[in-house]
């Protein structure tokens, strides 16, 4: 009897191991999301409050023959650090450099803790006035707008076509993947406002998209900054209808 006893004891301590552990695991998926695109590149998704409605932020990461490049931070601060877990347990590499497409919590929120850690971080020259402007952590390094990066055979450019949601928005292209990561510059094709604009110049924002539409006329994949990127690939059309609305209101 007493045998039989610590046999259920064992069967029952091992199901809450595995449950407390699914459970765990559930948690860490729902507050951060790895969506392979390509190869090279991945999607990550964190989640911050936003006038109290929990809302998703979309970001990438590029795996290099060097090691992986962050595109944006989390948002969530908890997630700094289990976002270099994950990339070292699914890739076995390292982060080697986190870049940031503007001056925002959601994009370079992270800087001070990359920083601290030693992982170098990088922006524009505007970006890291804003970040000083406002006492934010800066980037340890500039980038050059609207030039060619090759790191570890993996090519990009930043390039920034005017204000919009900020001052300092830009876009992240990879030429060989043609592919465009807009951050908060391109809106999703859920969006139903332009969110926050109390940084940037909503006015100048179209003739910004326009900019960039006659530079990059043929694009197969946009990642908007915020909410979902795959039920539509109307992000920037929508983008487009959301300035064209705000602009009939004033």
């Amino acid at each position: 009897m007493k045998k039989k006893q610590q046999i259920f004891s064992k069967i029952i301590s091992l199901i809450l191991f595995i449950v407390v552990n699914a459970l765990s695991a559930l948690a860490q998926e729902k507050s951060l999301q790895i969506e392979q695109l390509n190869d090279k590149l991945y999607l990550f998704t964190t989640y911050n409050e936003y006038n109290g409605t929990k809302v998703s932020a979309n970001a990438l990461y590029l795996i290099t023959n060097e090691g992986v490049i962050l595109f944006d931070t989390p948002w969530d601060a908890s997630q700094y650090q289990p976002l270099l877990d994950s990339i070292q347990n699914r890739h076995g590499l390292p982060v080697i450099g986190v870049y940031a497409t503007h001056w925002h919590e959601d994009r370079a929120g992270g800087f001070g803790y990359y920083n601290e850690i030693g992982i170098p971080t990088y922006a524009t020259a505007r970006t890291n006035h804003l970040l000083q402007q406002n006492g934010k952590p800066m980037a340890m390094y500039i980038i050059e707008e609207d030039t060619i990066y090759t790191i570890g055979e993996e090519t990009f450019v930043f390039n920034f076509f005017g204000p919009g949601h900020s001052l300092d928005n830009t876009v992240v292209w990879f030429p060989e993947y043609r592919i465009l990561d807009g951050g908060c510059f391109i809106k999703s094709a859920d969006a139903k406002n332009l969110g926050f604009t109390g940084d940037g110049k909503v006015e100048e924002w179209k003739p910004s998209l326009a900019r960039l539409l006659a530079h990059y006329p043929e694009i197969n994949l946009v990642i908007p900054g915020h909410d979902d990127w795959k039920t539509s690939k109307q992000h920037i059309d929508n983008t487009l209808q959301l300035l064209e609305k705000d602009q009939s209101k004033n």
